[in-house]
C-alpha cells in the first residue's frame, strides 16, 4: 500500500502561534497556506484511492483542493486524526510546561498529560494505531491512501511505522511506497504490554491491603477498567492506595457510638471556625463524631474536646503534609475501621452540611422522609457582603445563586462547577459532594467529589447543599481586599431555595 502523508498549509492561528485543537477555533489557511497546498498538490501521483482527513476546517480545506484535482478519490472525515488535545492550553501560546511534557513523553512517560486534561502519549497513539490498523483492513495493497493531518500527529503515525524521515512542513508531502505495516502490529503490542504492566503495578499494591473484600475487588477493577482515567492519573490514585494503607493514622481516643450517623472530618488549624461548626451538627442531630487532626497548630483540639461531654467524639490523628489523593484514601480507612452496614456523614472542617428545614428537623428524620442510601450536595461557597479583609465571622451570610452550572461529559455522570470561585477567581473546580453514604464496602472515595463505581453518583439524589466558609478559614486574605459580594446575585443563606436545586 502507498501513503502519502499531508500536512495542511499554514492557518490563521499558526501565524498567531496559537495552539488550535479544537474545531471551534476555526482557524482556516491564510492565502501564503492556499499557495502552498496548491503548489504541493502539482507533485502527486496521478491516482489517489482514498483520502482520510482530520475533521478540522484547515484540514478539510486542504483536502478540499486535493479533492478538486482527484474528485474519484473517496474522502473520509477521520475523528482519529485529529489534533493533539492541549487541556487547559488550549489555544494558548507554547509554553515551558508543554515543553517539558513533551520531555517526559520522550523519555518513556506513556501516562503524563498536556495541560492537566489533555490527551497522553497512550491516548494519541493508541487513536493512531486504531485508524492506521484501519487503512491497513479496509484498503488493498496496490491501492494509493492519503493522510490529510497536522504535523505532530503525522510524526506519530510515521514512528509508529517506524518511518524515519523529518518533520514535516505546513502544507508539504510525503509519499512512502509499499509501506510495512509489520511495525504497526508490533507496536500495537507495545501499547497492550504498556498497559498489562501499569495495571499489575496497581493490583500488586491493592493485594497487600488488609481491606473487606468487596473494596478489592472493586479497586482490581478500577486498576483494569480505569487504568488511563483523564481524571485520575496513575499518582492519583497511588496515592490514594497510600492513604488506604497508611499506619500513620493514629487514633488517640476512643468514644461508645451508637447505631446513628457517624460524621467523619479531618481538620486543620480552624479554631476561629470550630465552634460553629460542631454545634451546627449537634443541632441536626449528629452525635457520633470522627475527627481527625491534621497537623493543627492552634486550639481546634481543645475546643473541640469541650464538647466530648454531649456527644460521642473518637479523636485520631495523621502528622502528615496534607495532600488531596491521599486525604481520599485516609477517609477510606476511616470507613473501614468503622466498617460496613453504618451511615456515614463526610464533610471537611469549613463545611456545614444543610437540607430543607434542618433548623427544625434533624437529620435523621429528613433521612427518613428522603429514603436515600446517598445524597448528593450542591457546593455553595459562602462570603461577606463586604471586603474579605474587614470581615469577621457572622458577615459570611451569602452565597451566589444563578451563577452554578452542570456538565454530564464526565464519567461520574454529573459535573457541578461555577459560583464565585469561578466568576471572580477564574477557578474551574467541581461543585459538587456526596457527604451522606450508606457504606456497603462496595463505595470508593476515588475523589472528594465522587465515587467509584460510577452508578453510586447516578443513585445519589441532590437534595442538599454544602455551605463552604474556605473564604473564613484557608486564606491569607486579611492581606487583600477580594470582595464576591454582587447585589445582582448574592442572596443571604436564609433565602436558600431548596425546591430550586430538587427541581
Amino acid at each position: 500500500m502507498n501513503i502519502i502523508f499531508m500536512r495542511h498549509g499554514e492557518a490563521t492561528d499558526n501565524v498567531k502561534e496559537l495552539i488550535s485543537d479544537r474545531e471551534i477555533y476555526w482557524s482556516v489557511l491564510t492565502e501564503k497556506g492556499k499557495e502552498t497546498v496548491l503548489d504541493s498538490i502539482k507533485l502527486l501521483p496521478k491516482t489517489i484511492d482514498k483520502i482520510y482527513v482530520s475533521p478540522f476546517p484547515r484540514t478539510i480545506e486542504t483536502a478540499h483542493f486535493v479533492y478538486e484535482k482527484h474528485p474519484e478519490a473517496e474522502v473520509i472525515i477521520e475523528q482519529r486524526l485529529h489534533e493533539i488535545n492541549n487541556g487547559k492550553y488550549s489555544h494558548q501560546r507554547n509554553n515551558e510546561d508543554l515543553d517539558n511534557t513533551r520531555l517526559k513523553q520522550i523519555a518513556g512517560d506513556y501516562f503524563v498529560r498536556f495541560g492537566e486534561y489533555g490527551e497522553n502519549k497512550y491516548d494519541i497513539e493508541t487513536r493512531l494505531c486504531e485508524f492506521l490498523k484501519d487503512v491497513y483492513k479496509n484498503n488493498f495493497k496496490d491501492n494509493t491512501v492519503m493522510i490529510v493531518s497536522h504535523g505532530s500527529v503525522t510524526s506519530y503515525m510515521k514512528r509508529i511505522l517506524n518511518i524515519k524521515t523529518p518533520h514535516i512542513k505546513a502544507g508539504k508531502i510525503e509519499e512512502f511506497d509499499n509501506v510495512d505495516f509489520n511495525p504497526l502490529f508490533k507496536y500495537i503490542k507495545t501499547l497492550k504490554n504498556i498497559k498489562s504492566k501499569i495495571i499489575k503495578e496497581r493490583i500488586d499494591k491493592i493485594n497487600v491491603l488488609n481491606i473487606n473484600d468487596k473494596l478489592k475487588r472493586n479497586l482490581i477493577k478500577f486498576s483494569k477498567t480505569e487504568f488511563n482515567n483523564i481524571e485520575i492519573s496513575n499518582d492519583h490514585f497511588s496515592k490514594f492506595l497510600e492513604g488506604l494503607n497508611t499506619k500513620n493514622l493514629i487514633q488517640k481516643t476512643s468514644s461508645n457510638f451508637d447505631n446513628s450517623i457517624i460524621l467523619i472530618c479531618f481538620y486543620h488549624n480552624f479554631e476561629n471556625f470550630a465552634k460553629k461548626w460542631i454545634e451546627h451538627y449537634i443541632n441536626i442531630g449528629i452525635k457520633n463524631f470522627v475527627l481527625v487532626d491534621n497537623n493543627s497548630e492552634d486550639n481546634s483540639t481543645k475546643i473541640l474536646k469541650e464538647y466530648q461531654n454531649k456527644v460521642n467524639i473518637s479523636f485520631w490523628q495523621i502528622n502528615e503534609k496534607y495532600n488531596y489523593q491521599k486525604m481520599c484514601g485516609l477517609k477510606q480507612q476511616i470507613l473501614e475501621h468503622y466498617g460496613v452496614g453504618n451511615q456515614y456523614l463526610i464533610v471537611d472542617d469549613s463545611e456545614l452540611f444543610i437540607y430543607e428545614n434542618y433548623e427544625h428537623i434533624s437529620l435523621e428524620n429528613f433521612l427518613k422522609k428522603e429514603k436515600q442510601k446517598f445524597i448528593k450536595s450542591l457546593v455553595l461557597e459562602v462570603y461577606p457582603d463586604k471586603q474579605l479583609y474587614e470581615s469577621q465571622t457572622e458577615d459570611f451570610k451569602f452565597v451566589d445563586k444563578g451563577t452554578y452550572k452542570v456538565t454530564t461529559s464526565v464519567p461520574y455522570k454529573q459535573r457541578f462547577y461555577g459560583g464565585p470561585s469561578f466568576r471572580i477567581l477564574n477557578i474551574n473546580k467541581s461543585m459538587q459532594k456526596i457527604p451522606f453514604i450508606s457504606y456497603t464496602g462496595n463505595e470508593v472515595l476515588i475523589n472528594n467529589h465522587y465515587y467509584y463505581p460510577w452508578n453510586v453518583n447516578e443513585k445519589s439524589k441532590t437534595s442538599s447543599y454544602i455551605l463552604d466558609y474556605k473564604f473564613l478559614i484557608r486564606n491569607n486574605l486579611s492581606e487583600n481586599n477580594m470582595s464576591f459580594y454582587d447585589k445582582n446575585i448574592s442572596i443571604s443563606i436564609s433565602d436558600i431555595d431548596f425546591k430550586y436545586i430538587n427541581d
